[in-house]
């Protein structure tokens, strides 16, 4: 049964240090596709444009994988659709090569590590069960999902894209080297049958289909592990030589502790489990708080980061693994799971104490993320500096804040003094937010262990610690820790 589909823990996992299952791999995809909706510029329309065919061909190599009693052929005509788009790419020239896609390059990879879980643990000849018929069913669905919700976000780019170039042409302007609205337009239609293909075969499949999905029972230590190891390999990341990859990657993933594991004490709230009334009135909007603080700082660390998204992989490990310890908990079928799916799945006291634990952390975290950003070392591309800048409206005092061949090559630059105070004021925003959750959820009975009133594990001793960015870092500056 889930031998053939491979959503339990494969025994032969493609890399040892990642604990996901297929159930979880494809999740992220399908989360890493529904972000593409929320980045959409126009100015990301060629970069999706280069990775539109690898997501359909891991998806059509993941599709393939599973054993299939109807045959059903929807994702081999989307195929050979982007093979022919692939071809006419070749032939024009555009979009031509450059950077990819980072959204969709997160997609590739979840579907191709999953496809090679599944080719380890199937047997060729091996019949096919009802419950491992309806588990690929549902694993079928969710690809389908992702490939149209992917299809949508790159078509929403492509439609910005070609519109732009369309008003440069109407007011009789020349495109620039490298741009092309004929074939922008023709791409974006070619997606958009891309598009009708998948939302025929998801017509009543989505999320019916996903009923029948395999799941194995949750590990109650995973989440306990997985904050852990995120807390460890986090500070290890960021003392040593993060890039702005590493720091963006680190805010989003407690981004996403705060947001999801805010669904595990909502559930918790309503069970029962915790004080309703501390929970209503102290810690949900103290996480709003911290969930909005994070948010802000992501949006500026994407900014400067720009396109250049490739992140620690043991970072990266860490934090995909927390990520989906969580939905393991809190995501069912297209949506969030109910409380009382929840609580079936989970002891919601131990997994709510658990959250708590790992949103503590954050208030030093807060600070080894203000170490980093402030850093004199730290580098970001040339272009993404100059679009900050520009952002917060900073002023250079003499020249402009960029050098323009470092722009126009996209060199890594240090940040200018200036951008990294307005960053740090961020971090102190996250901090303060932070610190209030630890104040807010007091209630739950964590204990905090004992320690010198300055130690960065001590929640009650961090609001001493105040930020001071303009003053200029010593030699020493970073080797306290």
């Amino acid at each position: 049964m889930t031998a053939t589909t491979g959503h339990s823990r494969a025994t032969t996992p493609p890399e040892p240090d990642d604990e996901r299952t297929v159930g979880d791999l494809l999740l992220d995809a399908d989360i890493a596709a529904r972000e593409l909706l929320w980045d959409a510029p126009p100015d990301t329309a060629k970069a999706k444009a280069r990775s539109w065919g690898e997501v359909i061909e891991a998806a059509a190599d993941l599709w393939s994988s599973f054993p299939d009693r109807t045959g059903n052929p929807s994702l081999e005509r989307i195929h050979k659709l982007t093979l022919g788009m692939h071809r006419t790419q070749q032939r024009t020239g555009w979009p031509g090569a450059g950077e990819s896609d980072p959204h969709l390059e997160r997609v590739v990879e979840n579907l191709s590590r999953a496809a090679e879980m599944v080719s380890s643990r199937r047997h060729p000849t091996a019949r096919l069960s009802e419950a491992g018929h309806l588990d690929s069913e549902a694993a079928r669905t969710r690809i389908m999902h992702v490939v149209y919700v992917a299809s949508h976000g790159v078509g929403r780019a492509l439609w910005q894209y070609n519109r732009d170039l369309r008003r440069v042409l109407n007011a009789k302007h020349r495109l620039g080297p490298g741009q092309s609205a004929d074939q922008s337009h023709n791409l974006l239609v070619r997606i958009g049958a891309a598009e009708q293909l998948a939302s025929a075969y998801l017509q009543g499949r989505w999320p019916a289909g996903l009923t029948g999905q395999h799941r194995e029972p949750v590990e109650p230590a995973r989440l306990e592990q997985a904050v852990a190891s995120w807390d460890v390999q986090a500070r290890r990341t960021l003392a040593a030589s993060p890039t702005t990859a590493d720091l963006l990657f680190t805010v989003k993933v407690e981004r996403d502790l705060t947001m999801t594991g805010g669904l595990i004490l909502a559930a918790a709230a309503h069970r029962g489990v915790i004080d309703i009334e501390q929970h209503t009135e102290r810690l949900q909007p103290a996480l709003g708080l911290l969930d909005e603080a994070w948010a802000r700082l992501g949006g500026d660390l994407e900014q400067i980061s720009g396109r250049a998204r490739r992140v620690d992989p043991d970072l990266l490990r860490s934090g995909t693994e927390l990520r989906a310890s969580l939905r393991e908990i809190t995501a069912d079928l297209g949506g969030h799971a109910d409380p009382a799916t929840m609580a079936e799945r989970a002891d919601l006291r131990a997994a709510s104490l658990e959250v708590h634990r790992g949103l503590v952390a954050a208030v030093d975290l807060g600070y080894v993320l203000r170490d980093a950003i402030t850093d004199p070392e730290l580098t970001a591309p040339a272009r993404g500096v100059q679009a900050a800048c520009l952002r917060f409206a900073v002023q250079p005092d003499e020249a402009a804040w960029v050098d323009a061949a470092d722009a126009h090559a996209n060199r890594p630059v240090a940040l200018p003094d200036a951008l990294r105070e307005s960053l740090a004021e961020r971090h102190a925003d996250v901090v303060a937010a932070a610190i209030r959750v630890d104040s807010a959820g007091t209630f739950l009975g964590v204990g905090r262990p004992t320690g010198p009133p300055d130690s960065p594990i001590d929640g009650r001793a961090h609001a001493e610690r105040a930020l001071d960015v303009r003053a200029t870092p010593g030699p020493s500056y970073g080797c306290e820790r």
